[in-house]
């Protein structure tokens, strides 16, 4: 996609930093959409479409190289770990919008992806539910149809035998990689290999916040020093406005 300029920054920023995490994504995905004539409304597109996306707006944002550090589960130290945009987004491919049945265990369940809309239906659970249930709930809200001859009552996620439950919820998996991204890692300091989530919607907000910060911080030394309004100094490339900058700080004689 196109370099986001300085002014769809801030307004992104503006529109986004009160909403819900689900509504946030959805509103940062929807830059960089260029096919906005679909028939299926983002919200209840894979997620996996969604994070792709994401992926595009950060490559537009700050580049292809992804810095990220998590916590050690073991001795809390911080553990730094990269990826790329072009890299994740090769796992776009794999994406299956529609599914077939799934055979297991003699049942034939028929499925779809999930989407953001599961997502903000679980984020509106009672705090004080079981963990369990959101995932319980997202299988419920995926499942079209259950079949099954000895059990023609069967016809929630609740009734499926765990096998069958286990088989489904890897069946979501495999179809939509790029729905829960999850990085192998190993601190540097205890050794501890663990698994962490690559949240692409928080990592691209953050990049965001972080831009739509300092270009706060351009609007206001340019406008002091030359009583430019905002609009005027948005409008600069980024090298010009950078240039203006280092006149001012006298980085630039």
């Amino acid at each position: 996609m196109r370099t986001l300029p300085a002014g769809e920054v801030l307004r992104l920023w503006d529109e986004c930093r009160d909403a819900s995490p689900q509504a946030r994504a959805l509103a940062l995905a929807a830059t960089a959409d260029d096919d906005t004539g679909r028939a299926v409304p983002p919200a209840e597109r894979p997620i996996g479409r969604i994070t792709a996306q994401l992926l595009r707006l950060r490559d537009a944002l700050a580049g292809p190289r992804m810095t990220a550090t998590v916590g050690c589960p073991g001795c809390r130290g911080t553990v730094e770990f990269q990826a790329t945009t072009e890299a994740l987004l090769a796992l776009e491919d794999k994406i299956v919008d529609f599914p077939p049945p799934l055979l297991h265990g003699g049942y034939e369940v028929v499925w779809r992806c999930l989407s953001y809309e599961d997502l903000r239906a679980v984020a509106e659970l009672p705090e004080a539910d079981d963990p369990d249930k959101g995932a319980l709930l997202l299988l419920q809200r995926c499942l079209l149809s259950l079949r099954q001859e000895e059990h023609p009552q069967t016809s929630s996620a609740v009734d499926l035998p765990d096998p069958v439950r286990q088989a489904l919820t890897d069946a979501m998996s495999s179809a939509d990689p790029l729905a829960d991204l999850l990085v192998d890692l190993r601190c540097p300091d205890c050794e501890l290999a663990f698994t962490a989530d690559l949240d692409v919607a928080a990592f691209v907000w953050a990049e965001l916040e972080a831009r739509g910060r300092q270009l706060l911080l351009d609007v206001d030394a340019l406008a002091r020093s030359y009583g430019w309004s905002e609009s005027e100094v948005l409008a600069l490339s980024e090298p010009r406005r950078a240039s203006y900058l280092r006149i001012v700080t006298g980085e630039l004689p």
